[in-house]
C-alpha cells in the first residue's frame, strides 16, 4: 500500500491553495443538501471560502468540486475511493492525480479533461485497482 502513495503525488498544498490555481475555471460543486451547482470560480479567499456565481461556499464542507478544462496530468495511479456520500460505482476505478494536505485530486472519467477535488473529510479510504 505504501507504494500506492509514492512521492510523486504528495504535496503540502491545501485545498484553498489548489483551488486558487483554478480561479476563472468553470466548476461544478456537489453539496450535501442541494446537489450539483455549476459556475465560474470567481475568487478564493485565504482561509475558508470560495466565491462562485456571487455565492460563498466552504470547500471543506462540500462533497466534491469538479474543475473543467484542466491540462492533462503527467502521472496518475488507478485507485478506488470510498467516500462518506453515495457515488455508486463512479469512484471504483478512477485515476488519482494528487494528494494534498486536506484533499485528494482525481482525473474524471470524461472527455472534458476535468478534475475532481474531494476534501479529505469526505474520504473514507483509498485502495489500489489494477
Amino acid at each position: 500500500m505504501t507504494r500506492l502513495l509514492s512521492g510523486r503525488i504528495w504535496s503540502s498544498c491545501t485545498l484553498q491553495q489548489r483551488l486558487a490555481r483554478f480561479a476563472g475555471h468553470l466548476v461544478e460543486i456537489n453539496t450535501p443538501n442541494t446537489g450539483m451547482e455549476p459556475g465560474r470560480l470567481q475568487r478564493i479567499f485565504k482561509k475558508n471560502f470560495i466565491l462562485i456565481r456571487g455565492q460563498l461556499f466552504v470547500p471543506s464542507s462540500l462533497n466534491s468540486i469538479r474543475v473543467f478544462d484542466v491540462k492533462a496530468p503527467r502521472y496518475t495511479i488507478p485507485v478506488g475511493i470510498r467516500t462518506t456520500f453515495r457515488t455508486g460505482k463512479a469512484l471504483n476505478r478512477i485515476r488519482l492525480v494528487h494528494i494534498g494536505a486536506d484533499y485528494i485530486e482525481l482525473l474524471a472519467k470524461d472527455k472534458n479533461r476535468s478534475r475532481i477535488l474531494l476534501p479529505l473529510n469526505k474520504v473514507e479510504g483509498i485502495y489500489r485497482v489494477k
